[in-house]
């Protein structure tokens, strides 16, 4: 079995096939309260990612996020295909 790191590699790797861009950052600094997601900013696929979370939660934000996406036409390693078929998204509205 893969480990936490590994999986969060692939699940990157796997994005830039969307084609989105998945950044972290310490978003604990911010004037106003900005929270990991998915957001659109001028017309790009942008996942953006609190680096003081733990990789679970990373995890989570980006299968939330890949849900949302037509992804039968897309190479995607097994583990990752059926986690998003098996999971529900909460949350997140295109």
């Amino acid at each position: 079995m893969q480990n936490i790191e590994s999986r969060i590699q692939d699940l990157k790797e796997f994005a830039e096939k969307l084609p989105m861009k998945i950044e972290a950052s310490d978003l604990n600094h911010q004037e106003f309260l900005i929270q990991s997601g998915y957001c659109k900013p001028s017309d790009k696929d942008l996942i953006i990612l609190n680096k003081n979370l733990p990789n679970a939660k990373h995890m989570a934000v980006i299968f939330d996020t890949i849900k949302i996406f037509n992804l039968d036409n897309i190479y995607i390693a097994d583990w990752i295909r059926e986690k998003t078929e098996t999971t529900k998204t909460y949350g997140i509205q295109s």
